[in-house]
C-alpha cells in the first residue's frame, strides 16, 4: 500500500492523564474582546511599540540557563533588560517561580495539573496541546490583529495554513504566538566521511544498494580502525526514528526508512485517502528486513540497542556515515579536535526507488507563548516579543545578559531563513551581488558573510576541512550551511524533495490509555528484527496483535481527524 505525503492538521501530544489530575479551568469564562489603546490617542498603527500609561504587571515563569551568569546587582525581575521594559513599555515582570532548563517541564507540568498557571508563559507543544485541551488559555486573534508588528505578522504568516492549524483550537480561533520550526532543521540527511570517499576512490551513494557498498568498503578496509562503523544508529534508549509525539534527530534510521517510503511512528494516508499507522504497513517491513540485512552483514551498527554513545562513536573516528539534520555541522569541530583531517559532508539520501528524496518532518509549530485566561493584558505577550525583535542584537551586547533571561520571548525565525542564508552565501562566493535582506528578519546573516573570509579560504571552489578555520567561532553555523542545509537547498533545486507530516501530532482518547502498551511492543518487535532475534515474520504478528490490542480504534479516532 503506497502512502501518500500528508500534511499536519495538529501539533505536539497531549499530556499524560496522571500529570492533569485534578486539572480545572483557570479562571471565569470571558469572551474575546475587541484589543485597543491603552494610551488615549494612540493610533492603530502605532499600538505593537506602545507604552502603557500606567504600570502593568506581567507575572511569568521562567527557565533559566544554569550556566548564565547575572551580573552584580541584578536579578530575574531586575537587570538591565526588565529595566528598559520598565521605562519604554511600563511593564513590571514578576517571577512567580525560575527553574533551570532541565526541570521546567516538570514545573510547568505540576502548574498545569494544579490550575495555577502563570499570566504569561512559553511551553512546549505538549504543554500548549494541554493548555489548550483544558481551556485554560485564552484567544488572541484581535490581539494579533492590533498589537503584532509587522514583523511578527511576517512570521506567522509564512508558516502557511500548517501553522495556522498547529495554533487553533477547534473553533480556528488564534490561542499562541508560535516559534515556527524549519525544514532544514528536522530532515534527518545523510552526512558522511567524504575524506574515506576520496581516499578510497568512490563516489557518494544515492540509493540503498550503493549505501551498502560504500559502507561495507570503509567497513573492509577498516578506515575507522579494527571497530570500524560503516552506519551508526542511535544511543541506547534513542529512538530508532521520528514519532509523531517526539523528534530525535541525532542518528536515528529515519534515512533508511525513508528510501522505503516507510514511516514508521508516524501516521500517514494510504491512496484511498485513510488513516494508516506508519509502523504498520508493507514499507515498513520491507525498511525493516533491509536493515536486518544491513545489520547482518556487519556494516550495520552491532552495537545497535546498547550502544552507550553514538556522538562519541562518530566523535573518536569509528563511523564512516550517519544520519542527522543540517546542524551536525556545528558538532563537526569536536570530531576534528580528535581527527584533525576529519570531513564531513551532507547528501540527500539515500533517494527511494522513484528516484526521490522524503524528508519527515516534525509540526511547523515548535514552541508556543500563550496567555492565561482571564488574563487583563493579553497584548503585552506581542508588546515584549515586538519590542526585543526589533533591539534583540544591540540587547545582547549591551545587557550582558543569556537569552533566557528576556520575558516571553519567542525564538522566531523565517521559515526561509536557511533558504535564504544558503543563496546570500553563495552569491557572495562566486562574487555576485547577495540580495537585498532585511537584517532584522534575518539577523544572523549578516554576521555569516562578515565571517565567511576568516571562515573559509578563497577562493571558494574547494570547501575540503584544510580549507576551513575550525577556529573561528562561527565555524559550525558556516559549516552546517554550506555543508550540511545546501545539500537540501541543492535537492530542492533539483524538484527531488518530498515533505512528509504526521496527520496528527497529538494523541487521541484511546491513545492516552493504549500507547504507552503498543509503542512498547513495537519498539521490542522492531529491534529484534533488526538485530536477528526475531524473523521478519514477526512484523505480521506484531501488526495483527497491534490491531487487537487498541490500534483499529485508535485508527478510526485519527482518521475522524482527517474529516473535520
Amino acid at each position: 500500500m503506497k502512502q501518500k505525503q500528508i500534511i499536519a492538521l495538529v501539533s505536539a501530544t497531549a499530556l499524560a492523564a496522571t500529570a492533569l489530575a485534578g486539572c480545572g479551568k483557570t479562571s471565569e469564562e470571558n469572551t474575546q474582546t475587541t484589543a485597543v489603546s491603552e494610551a488615549e490617542g494612540t493610533a492603530k498603527e502605532d499600538l505593537p511599540f506602545s507604552k502603557y500609561p500606567e504600570t502593568v504587571t506581567v507575572h511569568l515563569g521562567g527557565s533559566m540557563d544554569p550556566n548564565a551568569k547575572l551580573p552584580d546587582g541584578m536579578s530575574y525581575d531586575d537587570n538591565s533588560y526588565t529595566r528598559l521594559l520598565k521605562d519604554d513599555l511600563n511593564i513590571e515582570v514578576v517571577y512567580d517561580w525560575v527553574t533551570s532548563s532541565s526541570d521546567f517541564d516538570e514545573k510547568m507540568n505540576l502548574c498545569i495539573g494544579s490550575g495555577t498557571i502563570p499570566e504569561l508563559m512559553n511551553v512546549k507543544a505538549t504543554q500548549y496541546r494541554a493548555l489548550l485541551k483544558y481551556d485554560m488559555i485564552q484567544p488572541l486573534d484581535q490581539y494579533f490583529e492590533d498589537y503584532a508588528s509587522d514583523i511578527l505578522k511576517g512570521y506567522v504568516e509564512s508558516g502557511g495554513e500548517e501553522l495556522k492549524k498547529c495554533i487553533s483550537n477547534d473553533k480556528g480561533e488564534m490561542m499562541a504566538i508560535p516559534a515556527p520550526s524549519m525544514m532544514g532543521g528536522e530532515a534527518n540527511e545523510m552526512w558522511i566521511r567524504q575524506d574515506w570517499l576520496d581516499e578510497l576512490g568512490l563516489e557518494a551513494p544515492t540509493t540503498i544498494e550503493e549505501l551498502e557498498t560504500v559502507a561495507k568498503a570503509f567497513v573492509d578496509n577498516k578506515m575507522g580502525g579494527e571497530n570500524t562503523i560503516g552506519i551508526v544508529g542511535p544511543t541506547i534508549n534513542g529512538a530508532v526514528y521520528n514519532t509523531f509525539l517526539s523528534t530525535n534527530n541525532l542518528n536515528n534510521l529515519d534515512g533508511i526508512f525513508q528510501a522505503y517510503q516507510a514511516y514508521p511512528g508516524y501516521w500517514v494516508q494510504d491512496e484511498e485517502g485513510k488513516a494508516v499507522y506508519g509502523s504498520t504497513t508493507e514499507q515498513t517491513k520491507e525498511a525493516l528486513a533491509e536493515l536486518n540485512k544491513m545489520y547482518e552483514d556487519g556494516i550495520l551498527d552491532q552495537e545497535l540497542g546498547v550502544r552507550k554513545d553514538a556522538d562519541e562513536a562518530w566523535k573518536s573516528g569509528k563511523v564512516g556515515i550517519l544520519f542527522s539534520p543540517w546542524w551536525h555541522g556545528y558538532n563537526v569541530k569536536d570530531g576534528i579536535a580528535n581527527e584533525p583531517d576529519m570531513e564531513w559532508k551532507a547528501y540527500a539520501a539515500p533517494l527511494a526507488a522513484d528516484g526521490q528524496w522524503y524528508a519527515k518532518l516534525a509540526g511547523v509549530g515548535g514552541s508556543y507563548c500563550v496567555v492565561r485566561k482571564g488574563y487583563e493584558h493579553p497584548e503585552a505577550a506581542f508588546l515584549l516579543n515586538n519590542y526585543l525583535r526589533v533591539n534583540e542584537g544591540t540587547f545582547q551586547s549591551e545587557t550582558d545578559l543569556d537569552l533566557s533571561y528576556y520575558p516571553g520571548r519567542v525564538v522566531i525565525t523565517p521559515l526561509d531563513e536557511n533558504t535564504y542564508s544558503v543563496q546570500a552565501l553563495n552569491a557572495e562566493m562566486k562574487g555576485e551581488e547577495v540580495p537585498e535582506f532585511d537584517p532584522l528578519n534575518y539577523k544572523l546573516l549578516q554576521a555569516d558573510l562578515a565571517a565567511l573570509p576568516d571562515c573559509l579560504e578563497a577562493p571558494y571552489d574547494d570547501m575540503s576541512i584544510e580549507k576551513w578555520n575550525t577556529d573561528n567561532t562561527n565555524f559550525g553555523r558556516l559549516y552546517s550551511l554550506l555543508m550540511g542545509s545546501s545539500a537540501v537547498e541543492e535537492a530542492s533545486a533539483e524538484g527531488i524533495v518530498n515533505k512528509v507530516y504526521s496527520i496528527t501530532y497529538t494523541q487521541t482518547e484511546t491513545m492516552e490509555r493504549k500507547w504507552t502498551n503498543l509503542k512498547k511492543k513495537e519498539d521490542e518487535t522492531f529491534l529484534k528484527i533488526i538485530i536477528g532475534e526475531e524473523p521478519i515474520e514477526a512484523f505480521d504478528t506484531f501488526v495483527e496483535e497491534w490491531n487487537a490490542e487498541g490500534g483499529a480504534e485508535i485508527t478510526e479516532e485519527v482518521q475522524a481527524l482527517t474529516e473535520k
